[in-house]
């Protein structure tokens, strides 16, 4: 079974680690977020998951909103949104690491 960050490696998290064999759907994408999110990532692997979440968000809203949909057991997108703007990014960098999300995340959704 792949970890999260494979899953999310796989559709397009700008970070050099090994991609689960397969694109994974938005729902699963979402999963695997919320599971990295759990782990309380840090430095390049928080920065890396902003970004992608932040492209995710902005160029996709609506398939945003669709996967992380409020759920009685998860705080839904709330959670996650609110978990991004807490982490300390470099402006510079966030940039970079967004543009490639951009590029990777088109391909899936």
């Amino acid at each position: 079974m792949a970890s999260p960050w494979q899953i999310l490696r796989a559709g397009g998290l700008p970070l050099v680690t090994e991609a689960a064999p397969s694109r994974p759907t938005a729902t699963e994408l979402a999963q695997a977020a919320r599971a990295a999110i759990a782990l309380a990532p840090a430095g390049r692997d928080a920065e890396a998951l902003v970004a992608f979440l932040a492209a995710w968000r902005h160029h996709w809203p609506a398939s945003y909103r669709a996967a992380f949909a409020p759920d009685p057991e998860d705080p839904g997108a709330g959670g996650v949104d609110a978990w991004a703007a807490a982490q300390a990014v470099d402006v510079d960098r966030y940039l970079k690491l967004r543009r490639i999300a951009i590029a990777h995340l088109a391909t899936i959704l």
